[in-house]
C-alpha cells in the first residue's frame, strides 16, 4: 500500500510537470554551423538557457519548466533574433530562414509568440523603409524636399504606431503587448514616444498586474508605468503654475481645531506644501530637520502647510504635539482615496512643493531640509 501511494505521488508530481513544461523546436535552415541559443529574457539581462550548434538541416529541440507565461528568445550567434512568449505547457514549432530571418519567420502552437512576430515583422517593414528615407534626406541639400522627406517619415512612423495600438488593445492580457510598448525604430528612438501614449503603458500595466502578478516583467512595468505618469502630472501641474491666470489644485482641510485652512488664504508669503504621515518614520525624520529651518525663516515671509495622510485624528494631533510642530498642520483622512494627492501628485511620503508668494509658481519639489535652506536663502536674501 505504502509503495503504492509512492508512486501515486510520484506519477502525479511528474505529470504536474509535463502540463507546466514548454517544448520548443523546429528548423532554421541556412544555419549550418551556426550555434542557436535560448536565452531567458529577463527584466535587466538575457540569460542563456541553452544551447545547440545548427547541423545543415537546421533542427533544433528546447524544452523549459514554467508555471507562468513568460519571455524567451531564440538567438543565432550572427545576433539575429526570435522572439517566444510561450504560456505553460505549450508546445511552439518554429520554422525560419536565416538568410532573412524574421520576415521568415512561421509560427506554430503559441498564439501570443506567432501575434509578436507580425508585430516584429511589421517594425522590420518600416525600419526598411525609414533608413531608406534617412539615407534620402542626407543626400539632399533642398529644403522642400527634406520637409517632403519629413513628412514621409511622420507617415511611415505613424502606421506602424496605429498597427501597435491595435496590438496592445488586442493583447493587453499577454507579455506580448509588453514587447510592443518598448519597440524602437532605432536605437534610443521609441515607437510609443508622446504624452497620449502613456493610456497604453496604464493599460497593459493594470491587465498584466491582474492576468500575471507574479512576473518579473509585469512588477517592473508597473513601476515603470507609474514614474511615467508620476511625472507626467508633476509637468502639468508645473505647465499650470506657469499661466499667469492659472492656480494651483485647492487645499482646503481642517487644522486640530476643526477650523477650515486653505492654500490661498497663505497668499504673499512662500509656503512649503508638505505631505506627510505621523506612521512615517521618514516624514518624522525629515519634521525634525524642517524645524529648523522653519523657526530661522518664519520671520521673514515663509511659512509650512502641512497635510497629514493619517487615518487617525487621534494619533496624528499625538504626534504633531509630540514633535511639537509648530507650523500650520491639517489632516486629509480620506487617503489613499484623497482628492488632494491625486491632484497633486502624491505617489509616496515625504514629499513637498515650495510655492511663491503667488500662490501659483513652484519653486521646487521633493526638497529636502538643505536644499530648502539653500532655496530660502536665495529668495529671501
Amino acid at each position: 500500500m505504502r509503495i503504492t501511494l509512492l508512486l501515486c505521488v510520484t506519477v502525479t508530481l511528474m505529470t504536474a510537470c509535463n502540463r507546466d513544461q514548454v517544448k520548443i523546436s523546429g528548423r532554421i535552415v541556412n544555419a549550418e554551423k551556426m550555434t542557436l541559443y535560448l536565452d531567458e529574457v529577463d527584466v535587466y539581462e538575457n540569460r542563456p538557457a541553452d544551447s545547440v550548434v545548427l547541423n545543415k538541416r537546421g533542427s533544433f529541440s528546447f524544452a523549459f519548466d514554467t508555471r507562468i507565461p513568460c519571455f524567451y528568445q531564440l538567438r543565432l550567434s550572427n545576433g539575429k533574433l526570435i522572439a517566444l512568449f510561450p504560456d505553460p505547457g505549450q508546445r511552439i514549432k518554429i520554422e525560419a530562414n536565416a538568410s532573412n530571418l524574421i520576415p521568415s519567420v512561421k509560427v506554430d502552437g503559441s498564439h501570443n509568440t506567432e501575434q509578436a512576430a507580425k508585430l516584429i515583422k511589421s517594425l522590420h517593414e518600416t525600419k526598411i523603409l525609414l533608413d531608406s528615407i534617412k539615407m534620402e534626406y542626407e543626400k539632399t541639400p533642398d529644403d522642400s524636399v527634406r520637409n517632403r522627406l519629413n513628412q514621409e517619415f511622420s507617415d511611415i512612423l505613424e502606421v506602424h504606431r496605429k498597427f501597435s495600438k491595435a496590438f496592445i488593445l488586442t493583447h493587453y492580457n499577454s507579455l506580448a503587448s509588453l514587447y510592443a510598448l518598448y519597440q524602437q525604430y532605432q536605437t534610443g528612438s521609441y515607437v510609443f514616444y508622446k504624452n497620449t501614449d502613456l493610456q497604453f503603458f496604464k493599460i497593459v500595466s493594470d491587465s498584466l498586474s491582474k492576468y500575471i502578478p507574479d512576473s518579473r516583467h509585469v512588477k517592473a512595468l508597473k513601476a515603470y508605468t507609474t514614474n511615467l505618469l508620476s511625472d507626467y502630472n508633476a509637468q502639468v501641474i508645473l505647465e499650470m503654475a506657469g499661466q499667469p491666470e492659472a492656480s494651483l489644485p485647492p487645499v482646503a482641510l481642517p487644522d486640530m481645531r476643526g477650523d477650515t485652512i486653505t492654500l490661498t488664504s497663505l497668499k504673499g508669503k512662500y509656503v512649503l506644501l508638505s505631505f506627510w504621515a505621523s506612521t512615517d518614520q521618514n516624514s518624522v525624520r525629515q519634521n525634525l530637520e524642517l524645524k529648523k529651518v522653519y523657526n530661522r525663516y518664519k520671520d521673514n515671509g515663509f511659512e509650512i502647510l502641512q497635510v497629514s495622510f493619517d487615518n487617525s485624528e487621534e494619533n496624528w494631533i499625538r504626534a504633531v504635539r509630540y514633535d511639537e510642530l509648530p507650523w500650520i498642520s491639517v489632516i486629509d483622512s480620506k487617503f489613499p482615496n484623497s482628492v488632494v494627492a491625486v491632484n497633486y501628485n502624491i505617489m509616496q511620503i515625504p514629499a513637498n512643493y515650495l510655492i511663491g508668494k503667488d500662490n501659483v509658481s513652484i519653486l521646487g519639489k521633493n526638497l529636502t531640509p538643505s536644499q530648502l535652506q539653500l532655496k530660502l536663502e536665495d529668495i529671501l536674501k
